[in-house]
């Protein structure tokens, strides 16, 4: 039924759940497994406003790569300790959050979203509706939504 899945990461409680809920789906399918771990871009505004400040523009967005290449890693790192039967590939992308995932799916012919029902976003989740309500919004696959 699956042959790749896609799971999201964002180093919260959620997303570990539905990183052990997608490994036991590409078990039981014997499906690839796809990580992602989505960062924000970090704009000059919010660069300028930043209680951080660096000589270089491009700085937050690097932090915040090399962050979500390591949150993408661990989690590989953890899918093949859980026993993920297949191949497992980690990547680190930037964007908004729903809608890369639902591209980067699209991209990778995904066939299974798996994401946790909350992340480590911030309040604006509240307002605006949070990226797995968002993602079940416009994804043409199946997703699955982790509590």
């Amino acid at each position: 039924m699956f042959e790749k899945i896609l799971v999201a990461v964002d180093g919260s409680e959620h997303s570990t759940k539905a990183l052990e809920m997608a490994v036991d789906v590409a078990r039981r399918y014997e499906a690839d497994l796809v990580v992602l771990c989505v960062y924000k871009h970090h704009s000059l505004l919010e660069h300028s406003i930043s209680m951080v400040r660096s000589s270089e523009p491009d700085a937050p967005d690097a932090a915040l790569r090399s962050f979500a290449s390591e949150v993408a890693a661990a989690a590989k790192a953890q899918a093949i300790e859980l026993g993920a039967p297949k191949a497992v590939e980690a990547f680190a992308k930037r964007g908004q959050p729903a809608r890369a995932i639902v591209e980067f799916a699209e991209q990778r012919r995904c066939d299974l979203i798996v994401l946790g029902a909350r992340g480590s976003g911030d309040a604006g989740g509240f307002f605006l509706g949070s990226v797995s309500h968002k993602v079940t919004g416009l994804a043409k696959t199946t997703c699955m939504v982790v509590k």
